[in-house]
């Protein structure tokens, strides 16, 4: 499947879905008429896949590297970025360079930083490996890096010339990361599709290739929402917030937890929470939250976790977060399944502390 977004009306890039995407990727590098290619991984990924690459680019006659740097959340901060520049600058690599993000959502926002900020700009491809990263990280320029501070509080808005989603990368993807994955499309799902609910419960979570047509279906559903919200909001002005929901929690629980909590299942008890958050303030239905809720369980998402975190200490955090305003944080709120809340054509609102840590503590109770 091919889809062509155009952001913000001044440029398109394809998104391609399915497998031996090979000829694909040759035809993108074409079209960028680069001199050189960079394959920036890290170590667990190269060791997967690297080899593969550099064969596959070699065959093309384009002069490439791989470069790679340690695996895990800790390392997507700027020291990174600056070693792969200077990896970049000693090996002499031009603006007719090409840089080929080769690996999950973290090498997305690594080398896609490192793409926007070397010598002011250089293109670059997402080639994303996990299903959290095809479709989560890999769509909408998004690209960064965490701090002390908080996750991805610096970074760059810059757009891939490519994003190509090989579903064969996923055939050894082990369960957690599945479901880890999964989890950031069906809160697309419940932002802006609520047909997708039903595709995302029939994937096999243990062999997600068993369920090739469904598991390309539900990736498609789910770009497909976010490229299009990006399209009309490119920087996150208004209703790319659509986007966030699940995430003003969700980011808190992950830097409580050193980011030892994967991503998507942060989300995911965001959502839970987020939902709660929903329905004590008269937005959402209770019968909608009671769905939610057991719909998130199918995946392993229950409250049981969130009592590693004090209320406290989960709002405290969120005050951190990039959404928020007047040091208030801002959540994206449920009108129904399927359905964001706006009010006065906002789709992200404020909601007071005491609200927050009721919606927290009743998930507790026992």
């Amino acid at each position: 499947m091919i889809r062509t977004i155009s952001i913000a009306r001044k440029e398109s890039y394809p998104l391609i879905v399915g497998a031996n995407l090979e000829r694909d990727l040759l035809i993108s590098i074409k079209d960028i008429h680069a001199n050189r290619v960079a394959i920036i991984s890290d170590v667990t990924v190269a060791a997967l896949h690297g080899k593969t690459l550099l064969r596959l680019l070699k065959s093309s006659g384009v002069p490439n590297d791989l470069i790679t740097f340690p695996s895990g959340e800790k390392n997507k901060n700027q020291t990174t970025v600056t070693k792969m520049q200077n990896v970049l600058f000693k090996k002499r690599y031009g603006r007719d360079s090409l840089i080929i993000a080769l690996g999950g959502g973290v090498v997305g926002d690594v080398a896609g930083f490192v793409a926007a900020t070397y010598l002011r700009g250089v293109p670059y491809l997402q080639l994303p490996t996990s299903l959290l990263a095809m479709v989560d990280s890999s769509i909408g320029g998004k690209v960064g890096v965490d701090t002390l501070y908080g996750k991805n509080t610096i970074g760059a808005f810059y757009q891939p010339h490519a994003v190509l989603m090989e579903l064969n990368f996923l055939a050894k993807l082990p369960r957690v990361q599945v479901i880890n994955g999964l989890l950031e499309a069906i809160k697309t799902f419940f932002t802006s599709d609520k047909s997708g609910l039903a595709n995302a419960v029939r994937i096999n979570l243990s062999q997600p290739l068993k369920t090739k047509t469904v598991l390309q279906k539900v990736i498609w559903q789910s770009i497909q929402v976010k490229s299009s919200i990006a399209e009309r909001d490119e920087k996150e002005e208004n209703e790319r917030r659509v986007l966030n929901f699940g995430h003003t929690i969700g980011h808190a629980l992950e830097f409580l937890s050193d980011y030892r909590l994967p991503h998507g299942f942060a989300v995911g008890y965001g959502m839970l929470a987020e939902s709660k958050i929903s329905e004590l303030l008269g937005i959402l239905p209770t019968k909608d939250f009671y769905f939610l809720k057991n719909y998130l369980a199918h995946f392993d998402v229950t409250s049981e976790p969130m009592e590693k975190f004090l209320s406290s200490a989960i709002i405290k955090s969120t005050k951190g977060d990039k959404k928020t305003e007047d040091g208030h944080p801002h959540y994206v709120l449920l009108e129904k399944i399927g359905k964001v809340y706006t009010k006065n054509g906002q789709y992200a609102h404020p909601v007071p502390d005491a609200v927050v840590k009721k919606a927290i503590q009743s998930l507790l109770l026992k």
